[in-house]
């Protein structure tokens, strides 16, 4: 009973699915990042259930319009702090010259990253909350090319604050070398390598599949998948 509550009425369509890795390693890295910004899942068996009845489907929309609206939120956050460095003069010049060329440029692009991203976050929370579960699965994801666009319009939002975040992160981290204090580039240089680490771990934990090996196989006799 609770395997068929768990089962979609109708299976994954060819064009939902990630592209076989050992056919098509970069497609397949690719659609399986594109799925993990878009919907947080490496894949689409999970969201494609929502689109089998009206309940998933009202359950995924409200997750997915919270998910979105603190991503706007965070993306406000970042556009004030980047207009901030863009009309402020620095109060200790040769502290934090953070005025230079490349700071100012690079706090330019924050600034636009971050207001680009604010512009598609709130795009996207309007139309999906418009749009019905027969369009959104009948229309937006129709074919692959539908589907992967619809998941990159609905990741823009996401890739937009990311970038801005990092813009911001360099004009301050130029302005840290550049000032000649050697605490502060120290200082610097630990921050940096104390983030460097987290993305591709991340990566790694979130696309791979390490169960072991007496459980993988139990799985695949069973016939199920692991789901993140």
């Amino acid at each position: 009973m609770e395997n068929k509550t768990n089962q979609s009425p109708e299976p994954l369509p060819d064009h939902w699915a990630v592209p076989n890795f050992n056919k098509h390693p970069i497609p397949s890295v690719l659609f399986r990042a594109l799925c993990l910004i878009s919907v947080a899942r490496p894949s689409l068996e999970h969201h494609w259930k929502s689109k089998m009845n009206n309940d998933e489907w009202e359950k995924h929309r409200k997750t997915f319009v919270d998910r979105l609206g603190n991503t706007n939120i965070a993306a406000g956050l970042v556009l004030t702090t980047s207009a901030v460095f863009l009309s402020t003069q620095a109060p200790l010049t040769s502290f934090l010259p953070y005025t230079l060329r490349a700071c100012y440029i690079l706090a330019l692009g924050s600034f636009a990253h971050a207001l680009g991203g604010l512009l598609s976050g709130l795009a996207v929370v309007n139309i999906y909350q418009a749009c019905d579960r027969i369009w959104a699965k009948d229309v937006l994801t129709a074919t692959r090319f539908r589907l992967c666009f619809t998941l990159l319009f609905i990741s823009w939002s996401t890739i937009s604050l990311t970038i801005s975040i990092i813009f911001l992160m360099l004009s301050l981290m130029i302005a840290c070398y550049a000032s000649g204090v050697w605490w502060l580039q120290f200082l610097a240089t630990i921050e940096i390598l104390s983030w460097a680490w987290l993305p591709p771990l991340f990566a790694w934990c979130a696309l791979e599949e390490t169960l072991p090996e007496n459980l993988r196989a139990s799985r695949r006799q069973t016939g199920t998948r692991l789901h993140f």
